[in-house]
């Protein structure tokens, strides 16, 4: 019997996804901004930091994952850890930015390491992967799985568009000191703590296989070599590193690119909503556009569209008419990889599914993240250590060669992204077996 969610149910457990950006576009974005230009933490001491710490964070997903598969509560197996997050999430958010200013250099970097890792290694993984991993337990349509996530995704980045838009000018509003930024962290995490209640309360698991209650009883090793074993979700880990590597150096740089190239830091908050738009309109059309195209040649094209955005950025990179150009275009890109990425993993289990006989559900998610975070990690540290490496000092004003540093991580290495994520499509041709797969299953 196939069970289906209601508009209120998806709005609901879109909500979920809105709050969790929250965090997301700080440490993906602003964060570094704060650490370098506000606090004046060198570059190459939080690029530093932000690798280590993506390692404790890839652990820990794999740490949640267990917990998911072995802890039955009377709210579920996922749903339940929103309710246990919501105020760690919100606390530990505002935390990021009470770094002492007047301490040493070393009590700053063990300050940051332990608070960023508290909210993004323990908090934000307990929280997102339950998350991430509702989906398939609120429905077992195919349809209405795809239209879930379609919600999920089109919601998503109105609080990233929000915290990226709005976060510079209201702290310069306040006095752009670090009290300013700690006020308007805690309002976003007072809301997105609201947002996670509406989830909670808005949304029900009611579809738990009698395969995946059997792969939980399995050891943890012989999962991990089923998941192993499945060609598909090996090219979407790939896929998903990639994806983080734009994340970051799109987010992190882009508030250098806006303040060192184009004379205003409060730019890249246009900059990001002329982004995040046409990404939300792309998503909420995706569902005739998957029947048509398919989700693999979908993300393929837009992995196309987003290099030719930055192939036209370089025609005048100072031009802010053009990078406006460039943003719209590479928010449309982004469109089908955002909407469909967790869809498709969905398609991967199913087919691991098929494929070994056991459906490793929890495990594929968490060490899907673990790609997602040490991708991240590796863009985090690797844009600290260039920038350091360029002379950048987090000045007023800076070099000519740190200028020409940012100006190349923000156009060349989202073309390397991007390229990268084009490989793994073109290697990917699940589209094409899994009607044959689902038949089988069933």
């Amino acid at each position: 019997m196939y069970m289906k969610t209601s508009i209120s149910e998806k709005i609901a457990y879109g909500m979920g996804d809105v709050a969790c950006n929250v965090v997301y576009a700080l440490t993906s974005g602003l964060i570094v901004y704060f650490y370098t230009n506000v606090i004046g933490v060198s570059a190459g001491v939080v690029g530093t930091i932000l690798l280590v710490s993506r390692v404790f964070d890839g652990v820990s997903d794999l740490l949640i994952a267990q917990l998911m598969d072995k802890i039955n509560s009377r709210h579920g197996k996922a749903r339940a850890w929103i309710l246990w997050m919501a105020a760690p999430y919100a606390v530990s958010a505002t935390a990021l930015f009470a770094v002492p200013s007047h301490a040493g250099k070393m009590v700053q970097a063990i300050y940051i390491f332990v608070t960023y890792n508290l909210c993004t290694t323990v908090v934000y993984t307990a929280l997102n992967l339950p998350y991430s991993a509702m989906a398939p337990l609120m429905t077992n349509d195919e349809e209405d799985l795809a239209k879930l996530n379609i919600f999920r995704m089109s919601m998503s980045p109105v609080s990233n568009m929000i915290v990226t838009a709005l976060s510079l000018p209201l702290i310069n509003f306040l006095g752009g000191d670090q009290r300013a930024w700690i006020i308007v962290t805690a309002v976003y995490g007072i809301i997105a703590f609201g947002m996670l209640m509406w989830t909670f309360l808005g949304t029900k698991e009611r579809f738990h296989t009698k395969a995946a209650a059997e792969a939980e009883n399995l050891p943890f090793l012989v999962r991990l070599k089923a998941a192993l074993q499945n060609k598909y979700f090996i090219i979407m880990f790939l896929m998903v590193m990639a994806l983080a590597l734009y994340q970051n150096v799109n987010g992190t740089v882009s508030t250098y690119y806006a303040q060192y190239v184009l004379g205003n830091a409060e730019i890249m908050g246009v900059m990001q909503t002329c982004e995040k738009i046409p990404w939300i309109l792309g998503i909420i059309c995706m569902a005739p556009l998957i029947k048509k195209f398919g989700k693999r040649n979908l993300v393929l094209g837009g992995a196309i569209i987003c290099i030719a955005a930055q192939v036209i950025l370089m025609i005048n990179p100072e031009n802010i008419k053009l990078v406006l150009v460039a943003s719209i275009l590479r928010g449309l890109g982004e469109a089908p990889i955002n909407g469909l990425t967790f869809t498709m993993l969905a398609d991967v289990i199913n087919y691991g599914h098929w494929k070994t006989g056991i459906r490793v559900h929890a495990l594929i998610f968490s060490t899907f993240t673990v790609g997602q975070k040490f991708g991240g990690g590796v863009a985090g540290w690797a844009i600290g250590q260039l920038m350091q490496l360029s002379g950048f000092t987090g000045s007023v004003t800076e070099t000519v060669e740190a200028v020409a540093m940012i100006k190349n991580l923000y156009i060349y290495g989202v073309i390397l992204a991007w390229g990268l994520i084009a490989i793994c499509m073109l290697a990917y041709h699940l589209d094409k077996e899994y009607d044959q797969v689902l038949a089988e299953l069933k």
